[in-house]
């Protein structure tokens, strides 16, 4: 949002035109837990972030979020202040399927009868063409898609995380998972080389 900003400028060193970056405390603001952004793993549906309980021990928890700046999320509910959380895509814990294993019974544990129907995930397989890390988002070149019947086509993509391209560069082949978010937006959830 555009702000005007008036300063005393006694000895003349700020001119017309220059640039300045600018940090505005919020007077009154109360504290806020907050995440780092790469901490939550957005699946389309719901947003996740993995909580360290003791030792070799995680467990995924659904948040809500609130307010969010530029490397930092605020959590309204899902996590306290003080404990411990995954900051990065490029985690391992023990093994990847006990993580696979805790999300999934997560999810069971969530379903109701009434209950929406999870978002569907599609998978498919291409070449990441480009980055743009400033958007979060990857265009990529994919083969035909059996879930969605799409032809083989080359489109851009939200990324869920933006650790999930770590270690990716143009022109790697690719797997990939995604999720339509709202309509018309897709989500990748999952990006590794194949």
């Amino acid at each position: 949002m555009p702000v005007r900003i008036e300063l005393a400028n006694p000895k003349g060193k700020l001119k017309p035109a220059m640039f300045a970056e600018v940090e505005i405390p919020v007077a009154g603001a109360a504290s806020v837990v907050t995440v780092p952004n790469s901490a939550v793993i957005d699946s389309g549906s719901k947003q996740v972030v993995i909580v360290q309980l003791a030792e070799g021990r995680f467990e995924p928890r659904v948040v809500k979020l609130g307010a969010r700046g530029r490397e930092f999320v605020q959590v309204l509910d899902g996590v306290k202040e003080g404990e411990m959380v995954v900051s990065s895509a490029n985690f391992l814990i023990d093994a990847e399927s006990n993580l696979k294993a805790a999300l999934g019974g997560m999810q069971k544990a969530e379903a109701a009868p009434a209950a929406k129907p999870a978002a569907v995930g599609h998978k498919a397989v291409g070449v990441l063409n480009a980055v743009d890390s400033a958007s979060g988002t990857v265009t990529i070149s994919h083969e035909p898609v059996a879930s969605l019947k799409w032809p083989s086509m080359k489109m851009d993509f939200v990324l869920a995380n933006a650790s999930l391209v770590s270690g990716l560069k143009p022109g790697a082949a690719v797997e990939f998972e995604f999720v339509e978010r709202q309509a018309g937006e897709w989500v990748i959830t999952s990006l590794v080389a194949k």
